[in-house]
């Protein structure tokens, strides 16, 4: 194991499934002018068959309407009922119909009275058919060249609309904001050059899938950078999809643009080209076009290149030399027959071009052979492979005529698993608690993870997601992120604030932003210049004269890693769950082919006599329950059964203990029993039924069959009364004989309380490493950035500085540098317009000013372990620039802004002069933390401010956070300026002493000196004491940093771990300190006093006395788990350590008593 704090995550689910199902399948639309409407309601048991009992509905339409109530009984084997009612009686064709019918469905259970509900809704529309375009990736039309558009028409049921008749209409525009639905060609036509097209239609047909296709192409006279299109249905201009904007690359004057696929198949392992239509003119050599595959993100799959000449009459890459003569290949039957003399070509120069005013008339009458015969192309060879999957980028580029010339495709893979898995039962039917086998087979050598679920706990959370969704989520997910900086590195400001940006007007951007939509950056490449942003059958399975209880109702019972040989089959056996349910099995393999994931493969577990119940599966003592159970005879005779309930010490039965019931044949009943609970622990509560003969008015069963029973035993957590409380107490020990003066034992102890026997429990816990406390729960601070922008801004600095102390290869780790991207990007929307940041971005009036400063403070940082070669954003750079502006006459910086989360600002967020010059020192530690040039000027009237400190007789609360800050201000410049020093020459020497503006002699040490005069000290403590626990946290934590770089430090080195001992003292159970901002601190400040402890040795023994009870633990070196010692709770503590390690022990009790249950935990 490596050395360091990993954390991974999953779903738990705190739930309980239900004995039965309630499903309904309806229509999530419905037409206003319906006749009726239709909901089908099945109920099933796991194992699906149909649950008895009553039915009530209610369908609720009209807002003035009551609603339409049915009360109807399901009987046995009838599981499913449909349910139709006239629309009239909702009030769809009434004078005022509603918006939405929402349908409630209840069901109880007969014997059991178990109610379960749910609710659907249905939506109400006007239109029976929508529209919707369809468009690739990033889609860029290019003048002269032509492109397909694909409309999607769908019924209001779902189902594709086919022979739907459609018109389209295109328009050109300025920008997608010009051209409104209301605005008539009238008004373009003031702004429209006169040989440009205003309001172009055409008409089309959808085909067997509901998708019409049209092509059309843009005139190179036209200037406008955007094509406005509108589709409606032909007869009917009231259905209409929402406009589409496509935006034409106005870049040089050579355009070109990838065609179609050639073949249907897009699956891995086919060979296709893919056409490269051009836009030339006089086209007489050959052209080298290289061309790249790029997928999962910015990697390159495929580089290669082609030299080929230009032709419109071939569908196959056939290659020629650079020098070849293009004019003599297209008159010779080795190219291919010469084009004929059509109105689809003109002749220039012995060269035969494209006609750009034929493709007008072949968009109507012939739209698909437009781009097989008439228009110039080069062939580009792809292997589709599933490296490719789910998505990948195909670009191309060339020079023609000194200009640069590209274009992108955006390819989808339709398969995205290499190899094939697949899962089968040794039998598709099973007894509950038997030994099953279950057969794997996929290509060998391999290895497989198999998964079985029960799938009725699917009920709970029906939208969960399968092994191959989560997986190709996943992935989109990883190649997003990716996509995402490098296509801001491309776009710059536009790319937070505007959907449609201009696209460059050069072709070298053009090219640039086409790699970075891929995922790739430019060696070198500086940021392109932007302009403004605007069921199966019951199974016999024999005889039950000697069953045992049945206990195990896990929902996931088998996760294993299974190893496949090379013959392709392993096999696996297993004990099933007790449950009568169906379990679905999913294998997820990985060899050196690629990755397979299997379909489910479903068992049955089934018997035909058996109890189903339901209980609580938590109680508290004293409570009182009913547990419900149900008794099934699935076989085709009566029985007679005699029911015992038995409970544990733990509870005690109020109902009768034995019961007697007749089972009619393929029939139920169900009893139910009244307990309490008397002891807290782990209950037990056992259901049996055992046939017996003679019973039921004489209705003897078959003396051939064995008689029948089932057990079932029921698990009830009975917890203590009260109300819990935690106690949390932690310290710094070193081993005794150690260079380090701390302790190397500690004796805690706890006044007596009432408390419930039995409820107290303690637990110690430790670690070698000083900065781990705070990191304890990696969970909790290794989260998602979200929020307004202090928020996000707070939860991405705290993913930064954990992602210093995770080990690198840690799942925790890759999550925190997963988050920081997450958080950079989402920062960069809350930038101010005038510069700076705020909490809301634009909605704010002004920037503020200690955001902005919290933001240079490590926004700088998070790029560098994002993307660590390339310039930070262009927003960063403006809001330094806006921070350094804020600075007034007096040197301090102006409190501009508003902050809603004054927590975070810590002891910042004092008013008042101190509080001004506190909030300069933060200003320009941050400037300076955050690696920005500050200048001479600034640096010289921040001295005088922060010089001008007012002195008061008495230490009071908020002069000394400020002189704490103060301190590790002036140390901080003092570094600066050695830096600065050490980068340039000695001639240079006295320039950068004037740069600095340097400080006094000494000065950083007389304010040293000061402050630890003012610290309070109490046994081996050293703090700085403010009247607030959370900014003494951030005044003591900044003396440790400032310490850690004072030239004079060491002879405080005393004080810094006397320090860090007392900040120990204060971690929280969980981790982290109060508030975000001072952990934030104090994890700098722990990270950076761990250059004064002395190094670990190889072993820890960590000793803990409790009363009579002595536990021991060796903590080695390359640990990185903490150790973790639990025992009883005891008054008195003892703890010590030996070897020459520093140590982090956290200590946990926990104790109830009836009036509140008290919970106290040490560290």
């Amino acid at each position: 194991m490596r050395k360091g704090v990993a954390s991974a995550s999953f779903l738990v689910g705190d739930y309980e499934v239900p004995p039965f199902h309630l499903s309904v399948r309806h229509a999530p639309r419905v037409l206003r002018t319906s006749e009726r409407l239709v909901w089908n309601v099945c109920v099933r048991y796991p194992w699906s068959e149909a649950v008895q009992g009553m039915l009530v509905i209610r369908l609720r339409g009209a807002a003035r309407s009551g609603g339409v109530r049915t009360a109807l009984r399901l009987r046995a084997p009838k599981a499913c009922h449909r349910h139709a009612v006239a629309a009239r009686r909702v009030g769809l064709q009434g004078v005022d119909p509603p918006d939405v019918v929402v349908a409630d469905f209840a069901f109880q259970e007969d014997g059991t009275r178990i109610w379960q509900n749910t609710t659907v809704i249905s939506q109400v529309i006007e239109e029976r058919v929508s529209l919707k375009f369809l468009t690739k990736y990033r889609t860029v039309v290019s003048p002269g060249l032509p492109y397909k558009l694909k409309i999607k028409a769908t019924q209001w049921d779902g189902k594709p609309s086919a022979n739907e008749r459609l018109r389209i209409c295109r328009t050109p525009a300025n920008q997608p904001s010009v051209v409104t639905t209301e605005e008539s060609s009238f008004k373009l036509h003031k702004v429209l050059p006169k040989n440009s097209t205003v309001g172009e239609c055409d008409e089309t047909v959808t085909d067997s899938r509901g998708v019409a296709r049209i092509m059309f192409t843009v005139g190179e006279d036209e200037v406008f950078p955007f094509y406005r299109f509108e589709a409606t249905i032909a007869n009917d201009s009231q259905i209409s999809a929402p406009p589409l904007y496509l935006p034409v690359k106005r870049a040089g004057h050579s355009h070109a643009a990838f065609g179609p696929l050639s073949g249907d198949s897009l699956t891995p392992g086919a060979r296709v080209f893919v056409p490269l239509y051009l836009n030339l003119k006089n086209v007489s050599k050959a052209i080298t076009v290289h061309f790249v595959v790029v997928t999962r993100g910015g990697t390159i799959h495929r580089w290669g290149a082609t030299s080929q000449c230009p032709i419109a009459n071939s569908g196959q890459a056939r290659s020629a030399s650079r020098d070849t003569d293009c004019n003599y290949f297209r008159t010779h039957d080795s190219y291919g027959s010469k084009p004929q003399q059509t109105d689809y070509f003109q002749r220039e120069n012995s060269l035969y071009v494209p006609d750009p005013n034929a493709f007008r008339r072949l968009s109507r009458s012939d739209p698909e052979n437009l781009l097989d015969r008439h228009l110039l192309r080069v062939m580009l060879p792809i292997r589709l492979t599933h490296q490719m999957c789910p998505d990948s980028h195909l670009l191309a580029y060339f020079y023609f005529n000194d200009e640069l010339v590209s274009a992108s495709k955006h390819i989808e893979i339709d398969e995205c698993f290499a190899n094939k898995a697949q899962l089968t039962w040794k039998s598709r039917q099973a007894s509950p608690g038997s030994f099953t086998t279950l057969q794997v087979s996929t290509q060998g050598p391999s290895l497989c993870a198999l998964t079985a679920l029960d799938t009725a706990s699917k009920w709970v959370q029906p939208d969960i997601l399968g092994v191959r969704e989560v997986l190709m989520a996943e992935v989109n997910k990883l190649m997003d992120a990716n996509r995402n900086m490098t296509v801001y590195d491309a776009t710059g400001d536009c790319f937070m604030t505007d959907d449609n940006p201009g696209l460059p007007t050069n072709s070298r951007d053009l090219t640039i932003a086409s790699f970075a939509s891929a995922g790739l950056r430019w060696v070198g490449a500086e940021t392109p210049m932007q302009s403004s942003c605007d069921a199966p059958s019951p199974l016999t399975t024999g005889q039950y004269g000697d069953l045992k209880p049945r206990s195990d109702f896990q929902e996931a019972w088998l996760w294993k890693l299974v190893g496949v040989s090379g013959n392709g089959s392993a096999l696996v056996s297993a004990r099933l769950p007790d449950s009568i349910t169906r379990h679905e099995a999913t294998a997820y393999c990985l060899s050196r082919g690629g990755v397979a994931v299997s379909p489910p493969a479903v068992l049955q577990v089934f018997r035909e006599f058996f109890i189903h119940a339901d209980g609580p599966k938590r109680l508290r003592k004293g409570d009182t329950t009913f547990i419900k159970y149900r008794i099934f005879n699935y076989l085709h005779e009566p029985l007679s059964v005699q029911i015992h309930v038995l409970p544990d010490p733990h509870m005690s039965l109020l109902s009768l203990p034995v019961v007697s019931a007749c089972l009619a044949p393929r029939a139920s009943v169900a009893p139910r029993a009244e307990l309490q609970a008397r002891v807290a622990g782990q209950g037990r509560v056992s259901i049996r039924a055992v046939e017996v003969r003679g019973g039921c008015g004489g209705n003897e069963s078959s003396s051939e069959r064995e008689l029948v029973s089932d057990e079932v035993i029921i698990k009830v957590n009975i917890e203590h009364e009260g109300v819990p409380k935690q106690e949390h107490r932690s310290s710094l020990l070193c081993a005794r004989g150690s260079s380090e003066s701390s302790p190397s034992k500690i004796t805690w102890s706890w006044p007596g309380a009432d408390t419930v026997p039995g409820s107290e429990s303690m637990v110690v816990w430790a670690v070698g490493d000083a900065t781990k406390t705070l990191l304890s729960d990696a969970d909790s601070v290794v989260t998602l950035p979200r929020g307004c922008g202090e928020q996000n801004m707070a939860r991405m600095a705290t993913n930064l500085l954990a992602l210093s102390r995770l080990e690198p290869h840690t799942t925790a780790a890759a999550l925190a540098r997963d988050h920081v991207s997450r958080g950079l990007t989402r920062q960069l929307q809350y930038a101010h317009p005038t510069g700076g940041f705020s909490a809301f971005g634009v909605s704010d009036g002004t920037p503020s000013t200690w955001l902005t400063a919290f933001c240079i403070r490590y926004l700088r940082r998070a790029y560098q372990v994002i993307s660590p070669r390339s310039r930070v954003p262009l927003d960063v750079e403006r809001s330094e620039r806006w921070l350094l502006n804020q600075q007034m006459e007096n040197g301090c910086f102006r409190n501009q802004g508003q902050v809603f989360h004054r927590e975070l600002k810590g002891g910042v967020g004092e008013e008042g002069e101190i509080a001004s010059v506190a909030l300069t020192a933060y200003v320009i530690t941050s400037l300076v933390e955050g690696g920005v040039t500050i200048p001479s000027k600034v640096l010289a009237n921040s001295l005088a401010c922060l010089r001008a400190l007012p002195a008061t007789k008495n230490n009071v609360s908020s002069r000394i956070y400020a002189q704490a800050l103060l301190a590790y201000t002036f140390v901080t410049l003092k570094k600066y300026e050695e830096d600065l020093r050490k980068i340039n020459d000695a001639s240079l020497l006295q320039d950068h002493r004037e740069t600095v503006a340097g400080l006094l002699k000494d000065e950083e040490s007389a304010v040293m000196m000061q402050l630890l005069r003012s610290a309070t000290r109490q046994d081996d403590f050293v703090w700085w004491e403010t009247g607030s626990l959370s900014t003494s946290i951030e005044a003591t934590s900044y003396f440790i940093l400032a310490t850690s770089r004072w030239a004079g430090g060491r002879a405080a080195q005393w004080e810094a771990r006397a320090a860090a001992r007392w900040l120990h003292s204060h971690v929280g159970s969980r981790g982290g300190m109060t508030n975000t901002q001072d952990t934030l601190i104090a994890l700098e400040a722990l990270t950076a006093i761990s250059s004064f402890l002395p190094t670990p040795a190889a072993n820890l023994t960590l000793t803990v006395i409790c009363g009579s009870t002595v536990l021991s633990e060796t903590l080695t070196e390359a640990a990185g788990v903490p150790v973790t010692l639990r025992m009883k709770a005891c008054n008195e503590v003892k703890v010590g350590v030996e070897a020459a390690i520093s140590s982090l022990l956290e200590l946990r009790t926990r104790s109830q008593n009836d009036a509140a249950r008290s919970r106290s935990t040490a560290k």
